[in-house]
């Protein structure tokens, strides 16, 4: 309540002044006070029953009602209270207070009983928070990091302990993934230690991951803490070992693998995919030259063994992550398939980029012109959204072999989507698409691609087909172009109709 409140001051050089600038704000204010008022009123009533003469009593009763229904009833809240502690406030003695101790040596002694899942993640995530997050206004020298470290070091070895049966697994990487993911934006010295104690239950996790690969609940559940460990901890890992948990992935994801995960395991089978292909987006975009050499083998695995699984499966499971992965790829390793020279960034209109791995460009290509055809809109807008970026930022649909053996492709793909209304929601994006390809070579476009268009368009005569081409306006600014795609598209649809309606040896319109 009083920091929703706070939000609305500002400070400044004569004294706090309201920050209020819309009637909303105006109107959130009055309830908030409104609120507090309430809230006061019942405190004031209340407190005559918990103060002086009679707290001793009082208290003991409260405390009574709460030993009774604490476990069932406040056990959540008050886990996220210590969290709250442990992460906002950070005080220095949080550690040493007996009940803290109490919580940790509970949550260390192997023959005391397990809390309920989310209240175990949620009180270690608190005492992983005491003893990584540094202490405010307290310098470097003064924050006891080496104790800190090894009580790290203690508490997560005895969470992993016995680490080896499905069940402790499961309850284990639970934990351990909360933790990385707490940390991963903290300090650097933070998730030093979080990682030194982390590294040998790391390391049995990539051990044991051959053995449990066709346990596709235990598969999802390791591949998801890998993942947060690739985002958070990635640079505490260290090349080395990050190339072995790639390089053991790849080997273990064979395309028979694959298949068993998407075709016969259901859901579970397809999020163990996808995680692994979110894994593999980690890895394309990381700057530099370390993982460079993963890519052949990353783009062999996406297009030769999980893309032609999915392809013709109208499920869009492990479809937008395959394609995410495909952008990404292309996106952060552009060199990879055009090298840029010096002089070809200074001449750029009169030297032409040199193209390498041209097959393995032209096939994602084709994926992503595949993938046009097929119902699912969320998947359509999110491959046409990526071709679009990649024109802006790469010049796409400029490069020598996209104009040269697709671009009308992609445009005779776009049209027959408008034509055949099967995704109208993207009318607009479309017609924007349709014109950014165009742009690259207009005079193509007039002369060549829309009198072939029109010839190859069924349901319409010779006369209606050179009425619809007459009426294509040959402008070449956006509004004017997408303007005259839309009567194209409205038009042919229209003579399509009447012929269908009309009976057989009709004079057509």
């Amino acid at each position: 309540m009083f920091f929703l409140l706070k939000n609305n001051l500002k400070c400044s050089v004569p004294g706090p002044r309201l920050n209020i600038t819309a009637e909303n704000d105006c109107r959130r204010l009055h309830c908030s006070l409104r609120d507090l008022s309430s809230l006061l009123q019942a405190v004031g009533r209340l407190a005559e029953y918990f103060i002086g003469d009679v707290f001793a009593a009082r208290f003991s009763d409260a405390l009574t009602v709460v030993e009774r229904w604490v476990q069932d009833k406040l056990l959540l809240s008050a886990c996220h209270l210590l969290v709250s502690l442990a992460t906002t406030v950070r005080p220095v003695f949080l550690i040493s207070i007996p009940a803290v101790q109490k919580v940790f040596n509970r949550i260390t002694d192997a023959s005391s009983q397990r809390l309920v899942d989310k209240a175990q993640v949620l009180v270690c995530r608190a005492l992983s928070n005491i003893l990584l997050l540094p202490w405010p206004n307290l310098p470097e020298n003064e924050q006891q990091w080496p104790v800190r470290s090894m009580n790290h070091a203690s508490l997560i070895s005895a969470l992993s302990r016995d680490y080896r049966t499905k069940v402790i697994i499961h309850q284990t990487l639970s934990v351990l993934e909360d933790i990385v993911e707490n940390i991963s934006g903290e300090s650097t010295k933070s998730r030093q230690i979080c990682y030194q104690s982390l590294q040998e239950s790391v390391q049995v996790s990539l051990a044991l991951f051959p053995a449990f690969i066709h346990q596709s609940d235990v598969t999802d559940e390791m591949l998801s803490f890998f993942l947060t460990l690739f985002r958070g901890l990635r640079v505490q890992m260290g090349v080395p070992f990050t190339e072995q948990i790639i390089q053991t992935f790849l080997n273990m994801f064979t395309r028979e693998q694959l298949a068993e995960s998407i075709l016969h395991e259901g859901s579970t089978g397809c999020r163990v995919v996808e995680k692994f292909l979110k894994i593999l987006q980690v890895v394309v975009q990381e700057p530099g030259q370390v993982f460079k050499p993963f890519l052949p083998s990353i783009i062999a695995l996406c297009m030769e063994q999980v893309y032609p699984i999915i392809a013709e499966r109208p499920s869009p499971d492990v479809k937008a992550e395959l394609f995410e992965l495909l952008f990404r790829t292309l996106h952060h390793n552009w060199r990879y398939f055009f090298k840029s020279t010096v002089l070809a960034s200074v001449q750029r209109g009169m030297a032409e980029e040199q193209m390498e791995n041209q097959p393995q460009f032209s096939a994602i290509m084709q994926a992503f012109g595949q993938s046009f055809l097929q119902p699912d809109i969320h998947l359509f807008k999110q491959n046409l959204f990526y071709l679009e970026t990649l024109n802006t930022k790469q010049k796409l649909y400029h490069k020598k072999i996209f104009r040269s053996t697709m671009l009308f492709q992609f445009v005779n793909v776009l049209l027959q989507v408008l034509v055949h209304r099967s995704h109208d929601l993207l009318q607009e994006d479309i017609g924007i698409a349709v014109y950014n390809m165009a742009s690259v070579d207009f005079d193509g476009f007039f002369t060549a691609f829309l009198p072939e268009f029109l010839s190859s368009c069924d349901g319409v005569d010779a006369n209606q087909k050179n009425v619809l081409g007459r009426n294509f306006k040959m402008d070449r600014d956006l509004p004017s172009f997408t303007q005259s795609v839309h009567r194209l598209v409205n038009d042919l649809r229209y003579y399509r109709l009447c012929n269908d309606s009309l009976p057989p040896g009709t004079v057509k319109l």
